[in-house]
């Protein structure tokens, strides 16, 4: 891959010199990588554990639910029905108040487990039970401004080049939506040059990075992480309609990857693919209260990791239900960890300037939609070549 010279403040704080990188050099040592890229071995096995614990939280912990519940219900179904159960069970819950998924995963666990007359299905009904009590919490920790600092480095640390470049003079405080592309698997780009990427911070200020209410609220795990994120540079929140209108009532900068798990399921290695053409909400939310609507497209997030594709209607459908399906890997030894030898190259493309309309007609949100999607198309063209990615085309579906 080629790679993007450095232009004033719009490279991210951590900045590594030019090096190829690309499916040519999957076999390529890890030695020669820190070395190409200028930093100590040390310092990149220091990113890829806290990659591999955040991964953890944002993928586990779902699963791990589900094999809490299932393993309450085994001695009466066996462990394969068990699963699928507990999955049924979960896409009827997820749909409901906390409150009510916990009072039911409360009654069917130790409603199993009791008639077992075993310890194990009783330790499954109480790790249930536990983690959606827990979910209940509206906050689970405090804000840790030094897991931030940590956070800011060690991202940005993880792959031979992870920058932000782009339109970033035209970016201003407030009242600014940043739709990010491509959501890839989980979203790298979008966590290491945005989410918690310095330079981002620097340039947007205080702004709410928006996730799956299922991620935000009934991931566990993936709660800690994102409570510690608080401060005054903005949080996470979910993508609820009530969330997003409190937020842009208040006029806040909001972040968000639009494409969500329909495009992780769209995933193909090396294809630059987005889900946008029906995706119009949150264009009518900037048009009701008058924001600037900056796309930004993460180059390198196609190479982050391989999938096994395949029944795309039917995970399209348990998407559909909160229910993330995807099969991925990344590194040989480490599915979770994406793909190190590559550049996260992420650029901001200038706002387009959204006129207030309390209540905009179905035409408006569709001309102001079809204006986006053409300066998303214009962004990429733009800077596919500087990506080193000259014959790329994007693909919206």
């Amino acid at each position: 891959m080629g790679s993007v010279k450095a232009a004033g403040n719009g490279v991210n704080s951590v900045s590594y010199s030019e090096v190829s990188a690309g499916p040519a050099n999957n076999n390529i040592s890890q030695k020669s990588l820190d070395a190409a890229a200028g930093r100590p071995a040390s310092s990149w096995w220091l990113s890829a554990a806290l990659m591999f614990f955040s991964g953890i939280a944002w993928v586990v912990s779902i699963p791990l639910l589900m094999v809490a519940l299932g393993g309450s219900l085994q001695p009466h179904l066996g462990w394969m029905c068990g699963i699928c159960t507990a999955l049924a069970l979960f896409s009827v819950l997820v749909q409901v108040e906390q409150w009510i998924a916990a009072c039911g995963v409360f009654l069917v666990s130790f409603g199993s487990a009791s008639q077992a007359l075993a310890w194990q299905p009783m330790l499954f009904a109480g790790l249930a039970t536990w983690m959606a009590l827990l979910n209940v919490r509206r906050q689970v920790c405090r804000p840790s401004p030094w897991l931030l600092e940590l956070q800011y480095q060690k991202y940005a640390g993880y792959h031979m080049r992870s920058e932000l470049h782009g339109a970033l003079e035209t970016v201003r405080e407030g009242k600014s939506f940043f739709a990010c592309h491509p959501h890839g698997i989980l979203s790298v780009g979008w966590i290491s040059n945005v989410v918690w990427g310095r330079q981002f911070h620097k340039s947007v200020g205080r702004c709410f990075y928006l996730i799956d209410p299922t991620l935000r609220n009934k991931g566990l795990l993936a709660k800690f992480f994102l409570d510690a994120f608080e401060g005054p540079h903005g949080g996470l929140r979910d993508t609820s309609s009530e969330t997003i209108q409190s937020l842009m009532q208040q006029g806040e900068s909001l972040c968000m990857v639009p494409g969500a798990y329909q495009e992780a399921t769209r995933f193909s290695y090396g294809k630059e693919r987005v889900a946008l053409l029906q995706r119009m909400g949150f264009v009518k939310y900037c048009l009701r209260h008058g924001y600037r609507l900056h796309p930004v497209y993460t180059f390198g997030e196609a190479e982050t990791y391989l999938t096994l594709n395949g029944f795309d209607e039917f995970r399209l459908w348990l998407n559909s239900k909160g229910i993330p399906t995807v099969a991925f890997w990344g590194l040989p030894w480490c599915p979770l960890l994406p793909r190190r030898d590559l550049e996260l190259l992420t650029f901001v493309g200038p706002p387009l300037e959204l006129p207030k309309v309390a209540q905009p007609s179905p035409e408006q949100v569709e001309e102001w939609h079809g204006k986006y999607v053409q300066a998303l198309q214009e962004l990429f063209d733009k800077h596919k070549a500087q990506a080193g990615k000259p014959d790329a085309v994007l693909e919206i579906f």
